[in-house]
C-alpha cells in the first residue's frame, strides 16, 4: 500500500509541475526559481533517487528515475508483498490507469 502511495505521489509530481507552469507567480518565487536553475531545467535528462532502509534486518530499497524530455516515469522495487517490481509510465499515456 505505500508503495503504491509512493508510486502515485512521485508520478503526480511532474503532473503538477506541468500545469503548474501556466500559472503567475510573485516576482520574488520567479527569482527564486531562476536562482536555483529553473533556465536550465531543459537541459536535465533525468533525475533519479533511491531510497535504501536497513530496518530490523530488513533491507528495503526504491528507485525512481523522471526523464522530463520523454515524460517517463520509472520505479524500481517492491510490491506489499515483497515481489519485486518495475513500473514504467509515459506522462503522455496519463489517461489510461496504472497497473501492476
Amino acid at each position: 500500500m505505500l508503495s503504491r502511495l509512493i508510486v502515485l505521489l512521485l508520478l503526480g509530481v511532474p503532473v503538477l509541475a506541468g500545469t503548474s507552469r501556466a500559472q503567475k507567480h510573485s516576482p520574488i518565487a520567479e527569482q527564486i526559481a531562476k536562482t536555483y536553475g529553473l533556465d536550465s531545467f531543459g537541459q536535465i535528462e533525468a533525475m533519479r533517487y533511491t531510497f535504501n532502509l536497513d530496518l530490523s534486518g530488513k533491507h528495503i530499497s526504491r528507485s525512481w528515475v523522471w526523464e522530463p524530455k520523454t515524460g517517463r516515469v520509472s520505479y524500481d522495487g517492491q510490491d506489499k508483498d515483497d515481489k519485486p517490481l518495475k513500473v514504467t509510465y509515459l506522462q503522455s499515456d496519463s489517461t489510461k490507469s496504472l497497473t501492476w
